[in-house]
């Protein structure tokens, strides 16, 4: 699956300049929720990755604006993790309980755990290519 397809809306995934362009407008509040309904995400859930609180989750949810362009950036960030997981692993329930269940490259940690930072955004796209290559992960 597509990012653009977890999020609903049309991404220049395959222009860094236009899609930097689009996060820094903002993507529409609805991105947020068609994401944590395609990908069935508890709000609690949705709030730690994206690291805001509750109520501001709460606030989003309902709101017919744009996102921040740094809350953009990280649900983009996100997003583009679940579909990479999507196409490496097959489908869309083997990604997500793959994201669910520790995972030994990650030294025994679950995936979706680190999805909240850059860094452990980095550390799973890394595990996810070498699986996807072929490497024992």
């Amino acid at each position: 699956m597509q990012t653009e397809s977890l999020l609903g809306t049309t991404l220049a995934d395959g222009e860094p300049l236009k899609l930097m362009e689009q996060l820094a407008a903002g993507l529409p509040a609805e991105t947020l929720r068609r994401f944590k309904r395609v990908v069935g995400l508890a709000d609690s859930d949705l709030a730690r990755l994206l690291q805001v609180g509750g109520r501001t989750l709460s606030r989003l949810k309902t709101s017919r604006s744009r996102l921040s362009p740094d809350l953009s950036d990280r649900l983009y960030a996100v997003a583009a993790l679940y579909a990479l997981a999507e196409d490496v692993l097959g489908d869309a329930e083997q990604a997500r309980r793959w994201l669910e269940e520790p995972q030994y490259g990650l030294a025994g940690r679950r995936p979706r755990e680190l999805l909240s930072t850059e860094v452990g955004r980095r550390e799973v796209r890394s595990l996810l290519l070498r699986l996807e290559h072929g490497h024992l992960a």
